[in-house]
């Protein structure tokens, strides 16, 4: 019998992490940005990513992990991309730039870094809200599941 394979796997383990490698500690990126709590919610896509992903354990401290996962926020920005007649924002951008590293914590070998991630989201603005505070949240946490799913999948399938 004759079996037929494509090599292609979109989950668990991988070539292009050491084998041995089972517990990545996470800890809260770090944020030079002058907006708040955006590295929190990064962190903790990402350690939802890996959860719903599985195959490897996480912990926010590096004590008793194989590897770390290291990161900082650099940049964040909200800007109108639509105008109404008047002048006011009806849709908004935001856009946050980021550096991850994940380093093997047994002999200090970097694994995989990348160093100017960007992600953007757009929506629209309430014209009857007195602020946009609430829409930029959620924009932010559509980036943040956006971010983690890039990270995770660039990890797990080295692409």
């Amino acid at each position: 019998m004759l079996v037929v394979s494509c090599g292609y796997r979109l989950s668990g383990r991988n070539r292009f992490l050491p084998p041995d490698l089972r517990r990545i500690a996470i800890p809260v990126f770090q944020n030079e940005t002058r907006r708040a709590d955006i590295e929190q919610r990064i962190t903790e896509s990402l350690l939802d990513e890996f959860i719903k992903r599985g195959g490897y354990a996480t912990q926010p401290q590096r004590e008793g992990a194989d590897a770390i996962l290291e990161g900082t926020v650099t940049g964040y920005s909200s800007s109108p991309v639509t105008l109404s007649r008047t002048g006011k924002a009806e849709r908004l951008e935001v856009v946050v730039q980021a550096r991850v590293r994940l380093t093997d914590l047994r002999d200090g070998r970097v694994l995989w870094s990348q160093e100017h991630f960007i992600f953007r989201s757009q929506y629209e603005i309430d014209p009857t809200a007195g602020t946009f505070l609430d829409r930029e949240i959620d924009a932010i946490e559509r980036i943040s599941k956006d971010f983690a799913e890039t990270v995770v999948t660039s990890l797990l399938e080295g692409f």
